[in-house]
């Protein structure tokens, strides 16, 4: 067994687990979630992109059932769901819902960032926000929107470069 066989076999395990404890108890969806979306990231890189999409399909629809139950609710976890989304929707050649989900995320990043003063440490968010945007890149540039790329990816590199500047232990 390879290691990314026995990682995936884990992630399966773990996602089985979490959904027995979500059947039983609905709180316990936001575990699932991560779950699926830790699976999906495994099965991509195991080269297994279908099924890695929906792995990650789920995920999305966990957080967004959740957002939309509890409006108040941090989405942090729904746009770093959407990020993986897109990017395997990428994989599997789906550009438009790819950028389309990216666009999304993005979006959601962006309102977060303007949020952070009053809620997680703006390093986190920002982070986020750039690794959205380079999701975001990826997807312009598969839709042959190569300035829009260029300016998604100089944006996100400028997020990390100021981290950088104001707290290097974070990288």
């Amino acid at each position: 067994m390879s290691p990314n066989d026995s990682s995936v076999q884990a992630s399966e395990e773990l996602v089985q687990a979490c959904r027995r404890l979500a059947a039983a108890d609905p709180a316990q969806e936001s575990d699932l979630a991560l779950a699926l979306t830790r699976l999906s990231n495994r099965l991509s890189s195991a080269l297994s992109a279908r099924k890695a999409l929906l792995a990650a399909q789920e995920a999305v629809h966990l957080y967004q059932r959740q957002a939309d139950a509890n409006p108040q609710h941090d989405t942090a976890p729904l746009a770093r769901a959407l990020n993986v989304f897109a990017l395997r929707l990428a994989e599997v050649g789906r550009r438009d819902k790819a950028l389309f989900e990216s666009e999304r995320a993005v979006s959601m990043q962006r309102m977060r960032v303007k949020g952070s003063r009053d809620g997680p440490p703006l390093s986190a968010t920002a982070t986020d926000l750039a690794d959205s945007l380079e999701t975001l890149a990826l997807c312009l540039r598969e839709s042959a929107r190569e300035q829009e790329s260029r300016a998604a990816t100089r944006e996100a590199d400028e997020i990390r470069d100021h981290l950088r500047e104001h707290r290097t232990d974070h990288f």
